[in-house]
């Protein structure tokens, strides 16, 4: 049996073919309409048509809230004219075929935990970072959506300056955007003139002022590690998103671990980390094995 399966983001639609085995035979994108529902209807159901008569389903990776035993949107993400949508059946204006829907990081997870990284874990936690810090927590084996479905929302833990004021969420410090803003302000550059795979070489190359923005950036994010240990005690965690397939991303990480478990010496438990195996076809896999299981969800929290 062959799949369409959709990871619908704020800037791409990516959209492949795909075998109910993993097997990716076609891959393509296109720029994601952000005015209107009835434009993003169209660019859709222009991707349905190139592969119909030649799929049994359609799988949806997307952002925000989402109820995966009835299809609905509660949220979005950026894609706000998507909010309080049954994705399912806007989908079903244009096909009968069956269709899942799942939460991005919520997908990821799940491609980590059934083929990848995660593969042997029974306690993990995944952790994508791009836009925003999404990812999804798996508990015995399972993915844990919680009582809302918004487990794994790692973007929204917020953080506390020195005077216990709300100064941010992780969404923003944990975001590959705000890593690059802050090199820039650093380096006195103009606004987008640094990427996140230039910032990188730079620092390959020896600048000491980008060496501390990571280290910095890092040690944010070993912070929430160490929390996230202390509160689901994960075996391992999986590091996802373009920017863990930078090598020197998880090193740095890790030497963020090491710091804090230096300044602070009482520890039960130190986090491990991996990257990811999928990366940017994480969403896309776990979009299939969500539809897998959305076979059976008629079973619904026991399985899914």
């Amino acid at each position: 049996m062959n799949y369409l399966v959709y990871d619908i983001g704020g800037s791409y639609i990516k959209y492949c073919l795909m075998t109910g085995d993993r097997e990716i035979f076609y891959k393509g994108k296109v720029k994601t309409p952000l005015e209107e529902k009835a434009c993003f209807l169209v660019a859709v159901e222009e991707i349905f048509r190139q592969f119909e008569g030649q799929v049994d389903g359609i799988a949806i990776s997307m952002p925000g809230k989402i109820d995966v035993f009835n299809g609905y949107a509660h949220t979005a993400g950026v894609l706000t004219f998507l909010e309080q949508t049954n994705i399912v059946d806007l989908f079903h204006t244009f096909t009968d075929l069956p269709i899942s829907v799942e939460n991005d990081g919520k997908c990821a997870a799940l491609a980590e935990s059934w083929v990848g990284a995660l593969a042997h874990t029974d306690h993990g936690i995944v952790l994508v970072f791009g836009t925003g810090v999404g990812g999804g927590l798996i508990i015995n084996n399972r993915l844990h959506r919680g009582s809302s479905g918004i487990a794994g929302e790692f973007s929204f833990v917020q953080q506390t300056d020195a005077y216990h004021q709300p100064a941010a969420y992780f969404g923003a410090s944990g975001s590959v955007l705000s890593l690059v803003s802050e090199g820039e302000r650093v380096k006195g550059m103009e606004k987008g003139t640094l990427s996140g795979e230039l910032l990188f070489q730079l620092i390959e190359e020896g600048d000491k002022e980008l060496q501390g923005v990571l280290e910095k950036y890092c040690d944010t994010i070993a912070l929430h590690l160490f929390n996230l240990q202390y509160i689901f005690d994960p075996e391992t965690f999986a590091i996802g998103g373009g920017i863990s397939e930078q090598k020197r991303f998880i090193q740095e990480i890790e030497k963020s671990i090491d710091r804090l478990k230096e300044k602070h010496t009482y520890h039960l438990a130190v986090p491990k980390i991996v990257p990811c195996k999928f990366r940017n076809d994480a969403n896309l896999i776990g979009a299939l094995m969500n539809h897998h299981l959305n076979k059976v969800k008629k079973v619904k929290h026991n399985l899914i």
